[in-house]
């Protein structure tokens, strides 16, 4: 889990990309345990909020429908334990702002294309690892 410091950084970044659909993980796995959360500052606490789960009987990963979500909010996509990406809602689009390849550093586009590597102080920045 991060602070509401890095939350701000996150949510202030420029980003690099634009996506109409997001590149969320299809299939659930119990080594990876990819999921989609919604990642939402309160005060001085940031939570996690799961838009995702397992599906009982055939392996997929069931998703809310992304399209319903409004505002510019942050949302946290994991496909596995070395592949973390960050995106912003800006209108209808989706603006990738971070990504988090190891448990040490994470890039944030703070200017564009080029990321800014920002260290993490532990390595659960997932709430739900």
């Amino acid at each position: 889990m991060f602070d509401t410091g890095t939350y701000n950084v996150l949510y202030s970044a420029v980003g690099c990309t634009s996506h109409r659909n997001l590149p969320v993980p299809r299939y659930w796995n119990i080594v990876d345990r990819p999921h989609v959360a919604l990642v939402e500052s309160v005060g001085d606490r940031v939570f996690y909020f799961l838009l995702s789960q397992p599906a009982r009987d055939n392996g997929e990963l069931w998703i809310k429908d992304l399209d319903s979500i409004t505002g510019n909010v942050v949302v946290e996509i994991k496909h596995n334990n070395s592949d973390f990406r960050y995106y912003r809602r800006d209108g209808k689009n989706w603006t990738k702002i971070a990504e988090k390849r190891d448990q040490f550093f994470m890039d944030v586009y703070q200017r564009g294309s080029y990321p800014v590597a920002v260290a993490t102080l532990d390595d659960n920045w997932c709430a739900f690892d």
